[in-house]
């Protein structure tokens, strides 16, 4: 009996030595049976307003900085807290890309372009993306040229002043750049395409949120409700749109003049005639009208919502924090002075300037969640067992609000990135464009863009409240990214 007895202790000791020893799965909620934690969270999102919100506070509920969701039929792992998320950031084996109904429905059904992609194919052309922005970024006359012109329109527009909407004003400025720089054509050459093109999005965007939207979780609804789970709108959204980017490609097709590339699409397609023509490959050309659809489809999506979002809220906190604005107005006037318009190169003498972009991105990042991430390896993270091709959310929000590397996080304090001796210190562990090899390719070109927009009209214009008020209110809209509602302030000419 004695011997018996502790046979069982034993074996009991052991199985728990093994289980302690073995990697855990990430704690989260009870998924129901198909709906899973979709409802849930929804209710979670809209109670702590937004789905970051929502994900800190399950990290606190379960005492864990890794959660587990189930969205509809699709498991799902959300990350927050900066160790966590800055190893996931810095690591390969988290470099993968799902494949989804969501990325299906926002790619096309095309697993191309640099986005929603991975493998040799994606690295090859994020490498060579990077380059041709470069190449034909903001340094050149013809950019520098159209940027002075959609200021001096800003300008402009709001000469009168008043209580107004800022936003109509500013936001054509964005998508005009950006598609003087992919195109090579003026705005004004392509008004009304342009507009149709910037209602596509938008409506388009509406669709989907971070955790990939209604289709992503209940994939076969749209078999059963195509109308209804909104599968058919997306459908005709996406035919319009890919019709109207394939006509655009088709003309540079026509138009085209070796040697004398001026922007992305002339460049891509050098690289694809290039490719036609060497004889050596024997597999699929990365230069294809596939991978060119795709990569401009990644362009505009990331390129004109989140400068808009970005812009709207930074002039929302000038009206918000009036010692700021005069701090920034001052050093925009011993610097580029009343008359001249702002440049790249001024830049550098303005660490107030850059101190206050970058302090107002953080608190407020328009992609406070970034992802989703596809797991290449079975892996390890902080003791839990990750699955190969397992997805991944991470909250950056509270990367960018931890009070270890910020501290008082929560203020508003563009003077934390001013060094003794004056100059602009970017810091280290702040995450707004991403990170590692997943780091957003169009980073320098958003930066300037911030940069020279935001400037133009902070040189001209003071922004305050509506009379009667002492703040504006920030009403977020959340979906792909956070973005503000729309809003009124008063805009008095300096």
């Amino acid at each position: 009996m004695i011997v018996v007895v502790a046979v069982a202790i034993l074996t009991v000791l052991l199985i728990t030595l093994v289980l302690r020893q073995r990697p855990r799965r990430p704690p989260g909620p009870f998924p129901w049976p198909f709906i899973g934690n979709r409802y849930y969270l929804r209710n979670l999102t809209h109670k702590h307003g937004g789905q970051h919100m929502a994900f800190l506070e399950l990290s606190k509920i379960y005492n864990s900085n890794i959660i587990s969701l189930r969205l509809g039929t699709n498991n799902l792992i959300v990350v927050t807290g900066k160790k966590l998320i800055q190893e996931i950031c810095l690591s390969e084996d988290y470099d993968g890309r799902p494949w989804n109904e969501f990325t299906k429905m926002r790619n096309m059904g095309l697993r191309k372009g640099i986005t929603m992609n991975d493998g040799v194919e994606w690295k090859e052309l994020r490498a060579w993306t990077v380059r041709a922005l470069r190449s034909i970024g903001f340094a050149r006359h013809a950019m520098m040229e159209l940027l002075k012109d959609e200021l001096t329109a800003i300008v402009d527009k709001l000469a009168e002043g008043g209580v107004r909407q800022i936003r109509p004003v500013f936001a054509p400025a964005v998508i005009n750049v950006l598609w003087m720089l992919i195109t090579g054509r003026k705005p004004s050459e392509d008004h009304s395409r342009l507009q149709k093109f910037i209602d596509l999005l938008d409506r388009r965007a509406q669709q989907f949120d971070m955790s990939g939207g209604f289709l992503a979780a209940f994939p076969w609804m749209r078999y059963i409700a195509p109308e209804l789970s909104g599968y058919n709108i997306l459908v005709t959204l996406n035919n319009e749109l890919k019709g109207f980017l394939m006509d655009t490609i088709n003309e540079h097709k026509r138009q085209y003049v070796k040697g004398s590339e001026m922007d992305f699409i002339d460049l891509f397609l050098l690289e694809m005639y290039n490719s036609a023509t060497d004889k050596q490959r024997d597999k699929a050309p990365v230069f294809s009208d596939e991978n060119l659809l795709v990569t401009l489809i990644d362009f505009f999506i990331a390129g004109t919502s989140t400068t808009t979002a970005s812009l709207d809220i930074l002039f929302l906190q000038m009206a918000n924090h009036q010692d700021v604005q005069r701090k920034l107005q001052e050093e925009i006037d011993a610097v580029i002075g009343p008359h001249r318009l702002p440049q790249l190169e001024d830049k550098i003498k303005m660490p107030f300037t850059e101190a206050t972009l970058t302090e107002c991105q953080r608190l407020w990042n328009v992609t406070p969640i970034i992802g989703p991430r596809r797991v290449l390896n079975n892996t390890i993270l902080d003791g839990y067992k990750i699955p190969k091709n397992a997805t991944i959310l991470m909250n950056v929000y509270s990367n960018n609000l931890d009070p270890d590397l910020f501290p008082d996080p929560t203020l508003f304090k563009p003077e934390r990135y001013i060094s003794k001796d004056g100059t602009y210190q970017q810091p280290e562990n702040i995450i707004l464009f991403g990170k590692g090899k997943r780091r957003c390719p169009g980073e320098a070109l958003a930066k300037s863009a911030l940069f020279l927009l935001f400037v133009g009209v902070m040189q001209k214009y003071c922004l305050l409240p509506v009379p009667g008020k002492k703040s504006i209110k920030m009403d977020l809209s959340i979906g792909l990214i956070m973005s503000l509602k729309p809003y009124e302030m008063l805009i008095v000419p300096r």
